[in-house]
């Protein structure tokens, strides 16, 4: 439900203003780039609980009639951070194409249902927005093993247009899905591959790997040990939630590795670096993007953790960025935390609004033809807030091409998007960034 009745006719307002007003932006580089973190959850602790709307589905152009639309995310579990984030950013792309007449003329309506962070419930969630609501396409999840799940058991077969704006495991970019799944985060290869080459530059002969235990870690974990050209010691998988590691840190050190690779998740990994730090194991740690914030420095202490490396993808800079990160303070100026995959929420919608647009249609089976036509160059740039803009460019006969928030939405074969990714180190209790590795290096 949206959180402000008057925060379509703002974004209508500001639609010509927000690019140009690069003046802010200094004050928020700042705020951006302390904001990418955290990686990779039926309540209504989220959203309208997937209450359903008779709608109807058909497409075409000018109708009066909704479009519905899924969202499967975590506002339970162990990821249920990003739910509320994610609901916000899906909701300003909403009020962005609604404003502008929708896609087609037709307004969109968005459905939340929680996945609870849990493959199970997730499948249920998806099927329920699926079966019941009827809706036209499912965004969806955080957690890699989740949006797998969903794909393979709901989407997939029943050809629904899916697209996760969270989950960055290389095995999405396998799965046999007819060119029905895609995602605006970037695939965690690329991330596997800078934390080999930090150990490799440091010129360490042993690495080990210590993941956690589902589709996102094991996936990681194979990237690394195929990229490192040294000895890669052991790969230890691990469950999110015990209250001790010391059995898989002592099966992790037992050859003495330089260094090792982390997949995981904050939770975990504040207790398993504790207990390395009490254990004096030796070595030294590479983070995966999901350990990379300041409650984990806080939890596990400054004096620990300086010295140690991480991986995140570059966080986009431009002034669409900052114009989005401006207008989410102004929309939800009580919201206790912000995600990036807001942004790419935000993108996943927008991408797929004027891709419905251009194939004038709503049908999963349609628009799957011109997500890449109105995302990739060439054509007339498209970027935040600019869905109207989108739409005259397209009534023309022009084509287009999409770059938001989250920066440029550039699918390949697999439905992927690439990024920069940022080598950073801990130093002085913060997270200083060292170097940055083009995404065409890592392809």
């Amino acid at each position: 439900m949206p959180h402000d009745d008057s925060f379509g006719e703002r974004l209508k307002r500001r639609r010509f203003m927000r690019i140009a007003g690069a003046a802010g932006a200094a004050g928020l580089a700042g705020c951006v780039e302390g904001l990418q973190e955290g990686d990779d959850g039926d309540s209504d602790s989220g959203g309208d609980g997937g209450g359903t709307t008779d709608t109807g589905t058909d497409s075409g152009s000018g109708s009066s009639e909704t479009v519905d639309i899924g969202v499967a995310i975590p506002f339970s579990g162990d990821l249920s951070d990003f739910g509320a984030p994610m609901q916000n950013g899906f909701e300003m792309a909403m009020e962005d194409i609604n404003a502008a007449g929708g896609p087609n003329g037709r307004e969109v309506e968005l459905h939340f249902e929680d996945t609870n962070s849990a493959s199970t419930q997730g499948v249920n969630a998806a099927n329920k927005l699926v079966d019941t609501t009827s809706v036209n396409a499912l965004f969806g999840a955080v957690s890699s093993g989740v949006t797998i799940s969903i794909a393979q058991s709901v989407t997939i077969p029943g050809e629904i247009l899916h697209t996760t704006p969270a989950s960055s495991s290389p095995v999405i970019s396998t799965l046999d899905d007819n060119d029905y799944v895609w995602r605006t985060r970037t695939n965690d290869r690329f991330v596997a591959r800078v934390m080999s080459m930090i150990a490799e530059n440091e010129g360490v002969e042993t690495a080990a790997v210590l993941y956690v235990n589902n589709d996102f870690g094991s996936a990681l974990a194979d990237v690394f040990e195929e990229s490192f050209e040294g000895e890669v010691t052991a790969t230890v998988g691990y469950e999110s939630g015990e209250s001790s590691y010391q059995q898989s840190l002592s099966t992790l050190f037992e050859d003495n590795p330089e260094y090792v690779a982390l997949a995981g998740y904050p939770e975990s990994g504040t207790t398993i670096l504790s207990q390395w730090y009490e254990g004096g194991y030796g070595g030294n740690w590479i983070l995966h993007t999901s350990l990379l914030s300041d409650e984990v420095i806080d939890s596990v202490g400054a004096e620990v953790m300086n010295g140690m490396y991480g991986v995140r993808t570059k966080p986009p800079s431009s002034g669409a960025t900052e114009s989005f990160v401006s207008d989410y303070e102004d929309a939800y100026p009580d919201t206790q935390l912000f995600s990036p995959y807001s942004w790419n929420s935000y993108d996943a919608l927008m991408s797929w609004a004027l891709a419905a647009d251009a194939a004038g249609s709503v049908e999963s089976s349609d628009v799957v033809e011109t997500l890449r036509e109105v995302s990739n160059p060439p054509g007339e740039e498209v970027s935040y807030g600019e869905f109207e803009s989108g739409v005259d460019f397209l009534d023309d006969g022009s084509e287009v091409d999409y770059s938001g928030p989250s920066g440029a939405v550039d699918y390949d074969d697999n439905g992927d998007v690439a990024s920069d990714v940022v080598v950073v180190s801990v130093e002085d209790g913060e997270f200083v960034d060292q170097e940055t590795i083009p995404a065409e290096d890592l392809v």
